[in-house]
């Protein structure tokens, strides 16, 4: 009784940790390129070469944590007032932190 439960207990783990494991959210190399790329070019005048690499860096990573590819094409195909909507959080957190 006591092994079962065990192995019950440990299977809920993983699965729970499948769910929770952030590449299942990540976005693919390729969406996270063109993501830091307009994010570069449309930065770098505002905030020079290094800071707007860092917090287009920043940006691509907190969106990557929350969004799948299919999620930010959604979103960017949106008007660009929804798109600030969804992506304020992490714009937000980066100017803090960058």
């Amino acid at each position: 009784m006591i092994k079962r439960f065990r192995i019950i207990k440990i299977l809920n783990i993983a699965v729970i940790g499948l769910f929770l494991n952030p590449v299942v959210l990540a976005l693919s190399p390729e969406n996270e390129k063109q993501l830091y790329l307009g994010c570069y070019t449309n930065s770098k005048q505002y905030l020079g070469a290094v800071k707007a690499k860092e917090y287009c860096l920043c940006t691509i990573q907190m969106l990557s944590g929350k969004y799948t590819d299919k999620e930010i094409d959604n979103i960017f195909k949106r008007e660009p007032e929804e798109i600030v909507k969804k992506t304020e959080f992490a714009s937000l957190h980066c100017q803090k932190t960058t």
